[in-house]
């Protein structure tokens, strides 16, 4: 039987943080980063994410190693690998990385949704129409993929 994590008194410190977890998938992140900054504001820990694209803003180091300690309980283990090495006590530079990591901005990312809509284009298709269809490109219409 398993128990309430909550009740046993292991396990997060509220319940709110339960709502909060990140689970990895980088479809999610600009989501969870939002909920993860208003748990910061009610913890009173906003001050350390502000500005995360500017490197030379004086952190309170105390908050900064409290919300490092807040982050990791509601990163899953892919992510908490992610900054455990190069972030260790550092909430600013730790969601730095995760930002880095899940929400790349450059070609790469563009080309990897690229092959990925042209790879779901060409799963769709049948095999008799794909291979008609790159010899002669007007031969093979319809839903069905029929030849003319």
């Amino acid at each position: 039987m398993a128990t309430n994590p909550i009740a046993t008194g292991y396990g997060p410190s509220s319940s709110r943080t339960l709502r909060i977890l990140f689970d990895g998938d980088e479809r999610n992140f600009s989501l969870w980063e939002t909920k993860f900054l208003g748990f910061m504001r009610i913890r009173n820990l906003q001050a350390v994410f502000k500005d995360l694209d500017t490197d030379d803003i004086e952190v309170d180091e105390s908050q900064n190693e409290e919300a490092y300690a807040e982050l990791v309980q509601v990163l899953d283990d892919r992510s908490l690998s992610l900054i455990i090495r190069d972030a260790k006590n550092d909430g600013r530079i730790a969601l730095k990385i995760l930002r880095n990591h899940y929400r790349p901005t450059g070609k790469p990312r563009v080309i990897t949704l690229y092959t990925q809509l042209t790879s779901l284009v060409k799963s769709l298709m049948p095999e008799r129409c794909r291979r008609t269809h790159l010899r002669q490109p007007a031969r093979c219409d319809g839903p069905e993929g029929s030849a003319q």
